[in-house]
């Protein structure tokens, strides 16, 4: 007798399937596997499964190998800010390591939005401030349709100083999902309309390497416009951003 994986329990050899990957077994109820799909997969006829998790994995390894190649492009941006020559074989390392670390701080920011323009008002501690963002952040997602707003982590950019005015640190909030993150982001147009919420910006959590190559692209098309260039914008492809015409 085999135990499943999902529930613990045995079952019979023939009830049972094992992941191609991690070879854990699952009763092929557990996991929705017919009985002639878990034969043909005991019969060794060609067809395999996969677990979720593994499954998962492999998605999670092919997001991150199209990521590492969208950094690529934007280091070769990089590449034109160096001022001091050297070796090729230095560069190449320390490329590397960017890729590695970008890949890596972008997959810890990819739940988060960042909130810009929400003032602080009057609060004298970080917990009541935490409170009042709190109440904030949700209304401000109920407005948007958004109402899986349980569990949010929500914290202010930057150092609290109840001595100051006007404060207007960035807020923080890490959604559920990077799907959850897309879902906000496109519905935040909708602000712009609303007396309530005019004032408020929203964007992704950008890494610093991000944003200095977000920073670049503006300048460049600041310049261009004031020699005399026009109908410039900035496009994004697959998250990278470049000067195109606006007629096309």
């Amino acid at each position: 007798m085999n135990l499943c994986t999902c529930c613990g329990k045995s079952a019979e050899p023939h009830k049972i399937v094992n992941c191609c990957i991690c070879s854990k077994s699952y009763k092929i109820d557990c996991v929705d596997v017919t009985n002639t799909e878990a034969r043909k997969i005991h019969q060794k006829s060609g067809l395999s499964w996969t677990c979720k998790m593994c499954a998962q994995l492999g998605n999670d390894i092919n997001g991150l190998k199209a990521a590492i190649v969208a950094l690529q492009d934007e280091i070769k941006i990089l590449k034109t800010q160096v001022s001091t020559p050297v070796q090729s074989t230095t560069f190449s390392l320390i490329e590397t390591e960017k890729i590695v670390n970008e890949v890596s701080e972008r997959e810890r920011r990819k739940n988060n939005v960042i909130i810009y323009g929400c003032t602080e008002g009057k609060c004298k501690t970080n917990a009541e401030q935490l409170n009042v963002d709190t109440v904030f952040v949700k209304d401000m997602l109920s407005s948007l349709g958004i109402n899986d707003t349980d569990n949010l982590k929500i914290s202010r950019l930057g150092k609290f100083d109840a001595t100051k005015d006007d404060r207007r640190r960035p807020i923080r909030v890490t959604l559920h999902s990077e799907n959850s993150v897309m879902l906000v982001l496109r519905a935040s147009k909708q602000l712009k309309t609303s007396n309530n919420w005019k004032n408020i910006y929203l964007s992704k959590d950008r890494t610093p390497m991000q944003l200095e190559i977000h920073r670049n692209i503006r300048n460049e098309l600041h310049q261009r416009l004031a020699n005399g260039e026009s109908n410039l914008r900035i496009n994004y492809k697959n998250g990278i951003p470049n000067i195109v015409s606006s007629l096309n």
